[in-house]
């Protein structure tokens, strides 16, 4: 396989990882924590959006939302939005949305 490649799914990974920790309702919360921090903006984010040739601020952007509908679908139980990651970054799905 090739190694910029290999490289490359390993960042995505990471990033989505975080993305899964903040998700989780049953996770620990320092992990949640600890994702948030990451997802927030943090060197290690930029870092690892380089290698995966991801935009820093549309991730960023895109954390902010899944944050936000996380904690709003805590408060609310309704649910939250989906974020699907790919090589040119996240995009957001609402689970009530149309699909496109």
């Amino acid at each position: 396989m090739d190694p910029v490649a290999t490289h490359r799914f390993l960042a995505a990974r990471v990033i989505d990882q975080a993305v899964r920790d903040v998700r989780n309702p049953k996770g620990a919360p320092m992990d949640s924590a600890s994702a948030r921090a990451f997802l927030s903006g943090s060197p290690m984010l930029s870092y690892w959006c380089e290698i995966a040739e991801l935009d820093l601020n549309s991730v960023i952007d895109r954390a902010r939302t899944l944050m936000a509908g996380c904690d709003a679908g805590r408060r609310s139980r309704a649910g939250s939005a989906e974020v699907q990651w790919d090589a040119r970054g996240a995009k957001v799905c609402h689970p009530h949305s149309a699909p496109h």
